[in-house]
């Protein structure tokens, strides 16, 4: 969990002052991003089912999927929804990681 927590840091720190337009004109933001997005995937793949039976208020299979994705068929992302994760879905996993730790 540690290390999820580092990554969404480091998206929070990469987006400051980003807008979506900003985002999507930003190829070296949109890479470095999908970079955290493949560790927080890995790092969510390795978590016990039992805790993630215990947690299905976050969505574990999209963020193995995403990471999948990312690291197996990067051109087929879409930074529209990849930017729609960022501001909808990493506040909430965030959120999760506080209460855990």
């Amino acid at each position: 969990m540690t290390k999820i927590k580092e990554e969404i840091s480091f998206i929070e720190r990469t987006i400051i002052g980003f807008d979506e337009a900003k985002f999507l004109s930003d190829e070296v933001a949109q890479h470095a991003i999908c970079m955290s997005l493949i560790t927080i995937g890995e790092c969510a793949n390795h978590l016990s089912d039992e805790f993630i039976g215990r947690h299905t208020e976050i969505p574990w299979v999209e963020i193995i999927a995403v990471r999948n994705i990312s690291a197996h068929s990067y051109w087929q992302l879409d930074m529209k929804q990849i930017w729609k994760a960022i501001v909808e879905d990493i506040p909430a996993l965030k959120n999760f990681i506080i209460t855990q730790t």
